[in-house]
């Protein structure tokens, strides 16, 4: 049977076995499981020393760490999670020929009374005893010396902060295990994988595992070598209302400052329409870094698009004004805004595009002819046809700049920055498959 397959059937299997209480070696059990726990532990059982019978050699113990459920702290940057660690190792000193004790091939001893590694969290971001912290402390021991302890610990794991694709933002979460006193030639640590205890783990919540990862270092200090389990978290948020209240203001001002510049320059509507724009911005601004967690060193790319588009409604502003002023001059305009306004207008798509007022009720063809009158009403319609060219070029600009700054500040998908992701759910059917 393999770890992963003990570490499901442990759980079961303590309701079975025979709980064996603390045991007196000067008295006589009046039963199996009591002698045989006698036997194991009252003949020189030292739980402080490594279970081998050569020295030489190392405890090898499997890691198999289960994440049952867990929440992600944005204020700390913390993981904090719920999990089965299962070990499993070989203690030589703890074998017996089950045939001599009834057929018992099992017994459940509370860990405190064996050898049990000194398998810690690293990374914690805060203090723990493990003792504390972890549940179930009992092991399952069978008569081939194999033992298996599952305790339910509660970790806390520290976390990369970057929110760059907030909210559609991914965070890794890096634990690290290992023994504080015992090197690799001591006892040993293996892991084939980590994994999710269920789907029902990554649901109704708005952080998703969508990968856990594994890895063995070895630290070498003092030329002597320690072995370390390192294994990362990948999380995505998944919150549809920060989508819905967030993406959906970015359209209507994108479309709003946009739909601006077909307005006539001096209208009311657009000074009004503008002025709306510019509070909507600065609102919506103040709401964004309202909900944007304020750890981490980077800056969620949103923000960055809200800069982008408060700096061009700012232009738009100034825009604006220069046009309704171009707009009411009377004087003779200079030879270059004539040729301009008469070179566009005298062209069938020019005078299409950039004479209309399209947002007016009536439409009325404009006509500019580049001759010496000097009447105001002439000078007049040169000047507020260049008005209107302004606003067309000045409309193409908008938009460029509005487009790059989407396509460069706004995610519309994951990015997988950890690489690929590869998630392992353990479940009752799978089992023989790992």
């Amino acid at each position: 049977m393999d770890i992963v397959s003990s570490s499901i059937l442990f759980l079961f299997l303590l309701n079975f076995v025979h709980h064996a209480e603390s045991i007196n070696c000067d008295k006589e059990p009046y039963h199996e499981v009591g002698r045989l726990k006698k036997f194991l532990l009252c003949n020189s059982y030292d739980a402080n020393q490594r279970p081998v019978k050569d020295i030489k050699f190392a405890v090898n113990v499997s890691v198999l760490p289960v994440l049952m459920s867990f929440e992600y702290d944005e204020s700390t940057n913390a993981l904090n999670a719920n999990m089965l660690v299962t070990m499993e190792w070989i203690d030589e000193n703890l074998k017996w020929d089950s045939k001599e004790y009834n057929n018992q091939t099992t017994i459940a001893i509370s860990s405190d009374q064996i050898w049990t590694p000194d398998f810690q969290l690293y990374s914690s971001t805060v203090k723990f005893d493990t003792k504390q912290s972890c549940t179930n402390l009992r092991s399952l021991v069978k008569y081939d010396g194999t033992v298996i302890a599952v305790p339910t610990c509660d970790f806390s794991a520290r976390c990369e902060a970057d929110y760059t694709d907030w909210p559609l933002d991914t965070q890794r979460c890096r634990m690290l295990f290992g023994a504080w006193m015992e090197h690799a030639g001591e006892v040993d640590y293996h892991t084939r994988f980590a994994c999710l205890g269920s789907e029902q783990s990554n649901m109704h919540t708005t952080w998703r595992v969508v990968s856990a990862k594994k890895l063995k270092k070895e630290i070498t200090y003092n030329n002597v070598t320690y072995p370390t389990l390192m294994y990362d978290y990948i999380l995505e948020r998944h919150s549809g209302i920060h989508l819905a209240g967030i993406l959906t203001p970015i359209i209507l001002l994108i479309t709003m400052n946009l739909f601006l510049t077909w307005l006539k320059t001096d209208s009311v509507e657009r000074k009004i329409l503008l002025a709306v724009s510019i509070v909507c911005h600065f609102y919506f601004l103040v709401f964004i870094e309202w909900a944007v967690p304020k750890t981490g060193d980077t800056v969620p790319g949103i923000l960055l698009f809200y800069r982008t588009s408060i700096l061009i409604t700012g232009i738009l502003l100034i825009h604006t004004l220069i046009g309704s002023v171009i707009k009411g001059l009377q004087s003779q305009p200079p030879i270059f805004v004539t040729f301009i306004a008469g070179t566009i207008i005298r062209n069938k798509i020019g005078e299409l595009v950039f004479a209309g007022d399209y947002m007016e009720v009536e439409y009325k063809k404009s006509e500019v002819v580049q001759t010496n009158r000097t009447d105001l009403a002439e000078h007049q319609k040169c000047w507020s046809s260049f008005s209107r060219i302004i606003d067309r070029v000045m409309f193409l600009v908008y938009l460029l700049a509005y487009v790059i700054s989407f396509a460069v500040y706004i995610p519309l998908k994951y990015t997988s920055r950890f690489g690929t992701y590869e998630l392992h759910v353990l479940s009752y059917k799978d089992i023989n498959q790992f």
